[in-house]
């Protein structure tokens, strides 16, 4: 049987009052572990697209460099940037990044 060792660590997080009751309402029968887990799984995809829009807007990466960045796929990369009306530029230096 082959099964995979995933190593995990556990964060602990105090949350306000407010916070705690918005979690229950919105999915009062699901353990709450499993929901924070998925909530933090996709704040943290979004998190890493916005930080590598913002370092391709500056000039810091490539659009391979940035979907490296955010974890996708360049198609991904260049459609997420298309749909927010970032234009594209290409510049020496990123070619130079693509090919390292």
């Amino acid at each position: 049987m082959n099964t995979k060792h995933i190593n995990m660590k556990t964060i602990s997080v105090e949350v306000n009052e407010e916070f705690a009751k918005v979690l229950e309402q919105i999915e009062p029968h699901i353990d709450k572990q499993a929901l924070v887990k998925n909530l933090l799984f996709s704040g943290l995809k979004q998190y890493r697209i916005e930080l590598a829009i913002k370092k391709y807007l500056e000039g810091e990466v490539s659009t391979w460099k940035a979907a490296e960045v955010a974890g996708i796929s360049l198609r991904r990369m260049n459609n997420i940037l298309q749909e927010k009306g970032v234009g594209m530029h290409y510049s020496e230096r990123s070619l130079e990044e693509d090919l390292e």
